[in-house]
């Protein structure tokens, strides 16, 4: 509806010995990389499963870096989305019996990207992903860098604050790498708790959670005040790109393990 276009074009495949799904792939004729394309329609034939019930299930299973983080397939279930991908020569993929359609090649880029960029002024638009690309880094280094600077380059931080963060320490038993992996451990899994519980309780449990939790262990000794705020930034700029979620988790831990 939305490309009133004859280069529209179709092929239909079916997918999944058993459930014998039907598969739309869908681009425009003179805009599509064939040779992507054709790579498609052979990773789909590869495919060996007795059911396909649902787009991600594809998605695993023609990706290019199955052992990555991050995506090289995108998927929305927004059409609008879907007709602007195939304008810019991507390929699109729509599966029978659910409201999610792949769109390939994906770029790393996109993630910072949302629908309502393309309808606000550039320059707004512009901030707002520069401010999410910002937040991304934040969030995979903030505690790493913060056990860094505590645990090896005090001579780095000027010497105010150094005697805040040595003031605030004092008294908790943990190195200060425990405390970055036991709060970045808790707040998953509020978060994760958040996710599942009643959606109208569920912010607020978590909220109530991380403040009450938070308090009782400064309190308590048991992690200085610093580490709580870090772990808040960084848990924080983590919700600014929530496609990002997974590798983040990765990346921030490693990045931690590391440092």
């Amino acid at each position: 509806r939305r490309l009133k276009t004859p280069d529209l074009k179709f092929t239909f495949r079916t997918l999944g010995a058993r459930s014998r799904t039907k598969a739309a792939i869908c681009y425009l004729d003179g805009l599509v990389n064939e040779k992507i394309l054709q790579e498609l329609l052979k990773r789909l034939e590869d495919i060996n499963m007795d059911g396909i019930l649902d787009t991600g299930y594809i998605q695993e299973m023609i990706k290019d870096a199955p052992h990555s983080p991050f995506q090289t397939i995108g998927n929305t279930e927004r059409p609008d989305v879907v007709a602007a991908k195939l304008l810019e020569g991507r390929i699109a993929l729509v599966l029978d019996g659910t409201p999610f359609a792949l769109t390939l090649p994906y770029v790393f880029i996109e993630y910072f990207q949302v629908n309502e960029d393309y309808y606000n002024n550039f320059f707004y638009s512009s901030i707002n992903r520069l401010i999410r690309l910002l937040g991304f880094i934040i969030t995979i280094s903030a505690p790493a860098v913060y056990v860094a600077l505590a645990t090896f380059h005090q001579e780095l931080i000027p010497s105010p604050l150094l005697l805040s963060i040595s003031a605030a320490r004092y008294g908790v038993p943990f190195p200060t790498i425990f405390e970055a992996l036991l709060l970045l451990f808790v707040f998953e899994v509020l978060r994760e708790t958040g996710l599942r519980i009643i959606p109208n309780i569920g912010q607020t449990t978590s909220t109530v959670g991380a403040l009450v939790l938070g308090q009782a262990a400064v309190e308590a000794s048991l992690v200085s005040a610093p580490i709580i705020i870090v772990v808040a930034i960084t848990g924080i700029t983590d919700l600014l790109i929530p496609q990002l979620k997974g590798a983040s988790i990765i990346i921030r831990f490693s990045l931690l393990l590391i440092s």
